[in-house]
């Protein structure tokens, strides 16, 4: 593998959407192409997560059924692995990084995990990516 990095959910999401800015899609394609060779970590949030906005735009008429099932399996597919950490184990680590950076729970989970990990993060998050700067958590595939 070509190496490991955390996976925000902002990033993935537009994989189904293909909405956001042209640079935000052009980002999140360069990180899906990156999966050719490399693997992605995300917390036991992201598969929740990632269900509960598809069904966001699913309730507004923006995606039907059948994409939101095809789209949950197509990411079955894709080498992203869930972090074997317990979330009850990190929820102090997670508060404290919520707590220091001023972010949501969700985001914390985030970068918690790269910083655990001590691996790059994928996102299109401002204020995630903010707070990777300040811990010193590189923002996969921005140099």
């Amino acid at each position: 593998m070509a190496g490991e990095f955390v996976l925000d959910n902002s990033v993935s999401i537009r994989w189904a959407l293909l909405d956001g800015s042209a640079a935000d899609r052009a980002y999140a394609d360069q990180v899906l192409d990156s999966l050719h060779g490399a693997s992605a970590q995300v917390p036991a949030l992201w598969y929740t997560e990632t269900v509960h906005v598809l069904r966001g735009y699913e309730n507004d008429g923006k995606l039907g059924e059948s994409a939101l099932a095809g789209f949950v399996y197509w990411l079955g597919q894709l080498p992203i692995s869930l972090d074997a950490a317990s979330p009850a184990g990190t929820q102090l680590a997670v508060a404290a990084v919520s707590r220091e950076f001023k972010l949501s729970g969700y985001d914390a989970q985030y970068l918690e995990l790269a910083k655990r990990k001590n691996l790059p993060i994928a996102t299109l998050d401002k204020e995630l990516r903010k707070a990777a700067k300040k811990t010193n958590v590189p923002v996969f595939l921005i140099h």
